[in-house]
């Protein structure tokens, strides 16, 4: 059945996401050090993917955290965390950009077939980042955790999707840097996957992909 569709993970697929939190969180670091807190940026750095580890990558109250354990005054502790909250929006308005080439491929691509988003992102972050990114304006449908309270590999993101799209899963492609979520839940479907090492920073799978992106570009290739 032929190709109609082409689906895509967000972080790490579209868009440099870890890049983007590690500089987020460096900045963030600095900002706490310099305004008082009594540790070093090394670190603090290192606490703040810890409680990423922990809490998930989207959790709101990380530098909360961080700092709640030295017990400091409570004006100086607001101080603090509002220094590193605007250092880490700053910094982030700075460098979170899509991959090399992904906005010329996708008119390239949206010109043939139905573009799509699957991410596990929250709704008001996956928007805010195609926004930031200037991609909002190139898929048919975003599909986010809000749709189904579900996350990938789960099967309902991906059947929304399917629905409404109103496609069969044989006619997509799905491509995302996680082999334990994003190709694990399309293939299960039956949807041709890709993933994108490009982005690869976690996740294990016994369930192989049937491409690998080196590179985002690759994409022409799968697709031709």
């Amino acid at each position: 059945m032929p190709l109609k569709a082409i689906l895509f993970d967000l972080d790490n697929t579209l868009i440099d996401f870890m890049k983007f939190k590690k500089e987020t969180s460096k900045a963030a670091a600095k900002a706490m050090i310099f305004h008082g807190l009594p540790s070093d940026e090394k670190t603090i750095y290192k606490r703040i993917f810890q409680i990423y580890d922990e809490y998930g990558i989207e959790y709101q109250k990380t530098f909360f955290r961080v700092i709640t354990p030295f017990k400091l005054e409570i004006n100086k502790a607001e101080r603090i965390q509002q220094a590193a909250i605007l250092a880490y929006l700053k910094k982030k308005f700075s460098v979170l950009k899509p991959y090399a080439s992904v906005k010329p491929i996708l008119r390239r691509l949206r010109k043939k077939y139905k573009l799509a988003i699957v991410t596990d992102a929250p709704r008001n972050k996956a928007w805010q980042r195609l926004v930031l990114c200037g991609l909002e304006d190139y898929f048919d449908l975003v599909i986010t955790y809000n749709d189904t309270k579900e996350k990938k590999p789960s099967s309902k993101p991906f059947k929304k999707a399917l629905s409404s799209l109103k496609l069969k899963p044989s006619e997509i492609l799905f491509i995302g840097d996680n082999p334990g979520r994003d190709v694990k839940g399309a293939k299960s479907l039956g949807m041709k996957t890709a993933l994108a090492f490009y982005g690869l920073t976690r996740g294990k799978s016994r369930v192989k992909p049937d491409y690998i992106l080196k590179r985002f570009e690759d994409i022409l290739k799968v697709v031709k």
